[in-house]
Parts: structure tokens; sequence; C-alpha cells
């Protein structure tokens, strides 16, 4: 992106699934307003009927993109001494490159022309901490992508057969740090046990020196065309700052709601809780469920995404979520009874199904568990344990027989 401007952003033009939706305002609180020949509502929950929207934060909706942690700081460091940064900001840069189809045009912000990159190109890198940076420097301000975790959205070329080759920006590119290190290989393996347990994942890659984690967006089609996605803390009405304050009831109550398909939904909800508490994912917080639809009739849970072992981190860990009353990683019984509690049938054999399939698969990756520095395998086969196993039933205590007198 391009900034033309010094001064504070208080206006943008939203659209929504490409065409006109309306104008987000920042005065003393955030205003949206709907034009009036918007067809198409920028979220499930600020229906069209309803013209103008006021809240004193930003709209779940607009939040869902914003950077939290390394983007986020390398955006201010570089904007800082040329323009307030702020929400505002991070929409502008958004531009139309964010995940879904909500769009933002900025009077003194322009996208400018940028250059695609290589899949086998960046796969193949043998420089791969040179190769990240070099991206961050030349994608940071077309990156407005959430999360903590070193990430950056790269173009790449897609061929169509209508309109021959386009430029999209389609690639996440993410890197790891000193505080989580092997992360990349780390959430290659646990997408690969997704993957084992016949979970719906997106396309997804791991460099050949095991430095670089690559998925493809599964929110964009080929034709350059969008999906609108919308994740669980902004289905709950929920701010980022709230991702981890919930429970996986209440993203079964989402389903219920919004589901076009909620027996299917509420399995693949079941398969990827158990999936978590299998490979040992302590952050799979709201952000990270989300439900994918061209038309709001017709929503679907997405597929799986940003899924590492955090346990080898932190060994203490827990669930993101309440699993009934507590985040602890549970054993098979509240797993079961979730399963139960959505209509999910068959879920012990579903359990014991998967356990075996994510043994096998730690099998076939055995050359992965090995590269890595902390021992993941052994992490994963105790939560596995963990999570097949019966509780101890408690027997009373045989009750003391006295004399009275």
């Amino acid at each position: 992106m391009k900034i033309k401007t010094d001064q504070r952003i208080r206006q943008i033009d939203i659209k929504a699934a490409g065409e006109i939706a309306g104008l987000l305002e920042k005065n003393t609180q955030f205003e949206f307003t709907y034009h009036s020949d918007a067809q198409f509502p920028v979220a499930v929950a600020m229906p069209l009927k309803k013209r103008a929207y006021r809240n004193g934060a930003l709209f779940p909706i607009f939040e869902m993109n914003i950077p939290e942690g390394f983007i986020r700081h390398r955006i201010t460091e570089r904007l800082r001494k040329q323009i307030q940064v702020d929400e505002m900001l991070f929409l502008a840069l958004q531009g139309n490159t964010g995940i879904g189809c909500i769009s933002y045009a900025t009077p003194g912000v322009e996208a400018e022309a940028v250059s695609a990159e290589s899949l086998a190109e960046i796969l193949a890198w043998k420089g791969s901490n040179e190769l990240f940076e070099e991206l961050v420097n030349k994608y940071l301000l077309q990156s407005s992508i959430s999360g903590v975790q070193p990430k950056i959205l790269v173009p790449e070329t897609i061929e169509t057969a209508e309109s021959g080759a386009l430029i999209l920006p389609s690639l996440i590119v993410k890197s790891g740090g000193d505080e989580f290190p092997q992360l990349a290989i780390n959430e290659f393996i646990c997408m690969q046990l997704a993957k084992a347990c016949q979970i719906e994942t997106p396309e997804f890659w791991l460099s050949d020196n095991q430095q670089l984690f690559v998925m493809r967006r599964f929110d964009l089609n080929n034709d350059a065309s969008c999906r609108a996605m919308e994740d669980m803390a902004v289905l709950q009405g929920k701010s980022t700052n709230d991702k981890y304050r919930s429970s996986y009831k209440s993203i079964g109550k989402v389903l219920n709601f919004y589901s076009s398909n909620i027996k299917a939904d509420n399995k693949a909800l079941f398969k990827m809780l158990v999936h978590s508490c299998m490979v040992g994912n302590g952050d799979a917080h709201l952000k990270n469920y989300a439900m994918l639809y061209d038309d709001p009739d017709d929503m679907r849970l997405s597929p799986l995404y940003d899924v590492v072992n955090t346990q080898i981190y932190n060994p203490a860990d827990t669930l993101a979520l309440n699993l009934g009353k507590s985040k602890s990683f549970p054993d098979r019984k509240p797993i079961i009874d979730f399963g139960k509690s959505i209509g999910v049938k068959k879920c012990e054999n579903i359990v014991d199904e998967m356990a075996d399939q994510i043994r096998d698969g730690l099998e076939a990756l055995v050359d992965y568990t090995e590269a890595m520095v902390l021992d993941i395998k052994s992490s994963i086969l105790e939560n596995i344990h963990r999570s097949t196993t019966r509780p101890a039933i408690k027997t009373p205590a045989p009750r003391r027989h006295t004399k009275h007198r």
C-alpha cells in the first residue's frame, strides 16, 4: 500500500463481496452506515434491515483481521513517524487483501501493483530466515492478518481458464522465533495428523529446510472471487481480547443457529476438539474456528487451521476454551459427554478411531518428529492416552460399623 496522507483516518468506504456496502466512521464512537443500495450484509449479526450501527469499540467483523502480534509491531514501527497507527489505519492497509469478502477503500491510501512469488521457490529456499524477512519487508503493508505468530500474506500467480494468469494474495507464510522453536514443523505435523483423521484442511506445505509453514487461503476462489468468512469471535459478538473467554458449548450453539448442515458441522467440530486434545493444541481459541459462506443462508464450518502442539513449549498449558467447566486437557469422559451433548453419534468409536489414526500418522511422520529438538511425539502419545482413558471409578469406602450401647 502507498500512503499519501499524514492525516489520521476517520472514514473508510466498505465493500462486501465486491459490492458497495457502506461507510465506516471513527468519531467519538465507531459508526457504520449501510448505503441505500447495499445488497450484501457485512456480517450476519449486522443485517441490512438496520441501516446504521454504533459501537464504542470497532465492530467485530472489521476487527477480525487486525494483526495482534508480529505484524502489528512491524507495521507500527514502519509507519508511526508518518501517520497515526490505529485500527482505522490497519483496515485501510488491508484494502481488498483481507481474509473473507470485506474490502476497504480509503482516500490517501492506494494499492500498489505487486509481483507474485513462486510457491516452489519459497519451499525450496535454502536461507529461510533471509527469505522470510525479505517477504515481510516486501509485503508488510499488504498483510493485515490476525494472529500473534510471525506470518505474512504473499501473492502468487493463479492460472485460470477464463482470465488467464491472476495475481492473488493467496499464500500465508509462517515462521517461528526464539520463543517457539521449530514452530513450522510443529504445525506441519499437527496438520498432517488432522488429514490422517479425515478432518478437512486447507492446502499446506513445509519448506525443504523445515523453517517455513505455507498454507493456501481457503476463502479465495481461483477466479479471484472471495467467500465470506466470520470467525467464532465475530459470530459471538466478542472482541479479539475475549477470544479465550468462551467454551466449546458456545461454539456448538453458534453452529446450531447458523449452520446449514448442523449434523455434519457438529461432527466436524467434535473431531476438531478430539484432535486438539490429542495433539496438545492449547491455542484453539474463538478466532481459530470460523464459518464460510457465499449466502448467509448457507453457512458451513470452515476447514481446520492454525493448529500446533503448545504443550512442548509450556507443559502446563490448557485448552484455550472451556470444555464443561474446565480448561484442563480432558480424559475420555468429558470428550464423549460433549460429543453426545451436540448430537454426535458413536462418539466412543470416533475417539478410538482417531487415536489409531494419529498413532499411525506419527509413525509415518517419524522423520519429522525426530527432526524436532522438543519431543512432540511423546507429548502427543501422552495426550492420546489421556483422551482414551476412562477415569478411575471411585468406590465408596466401606462403612465402619460401631456398637451402640
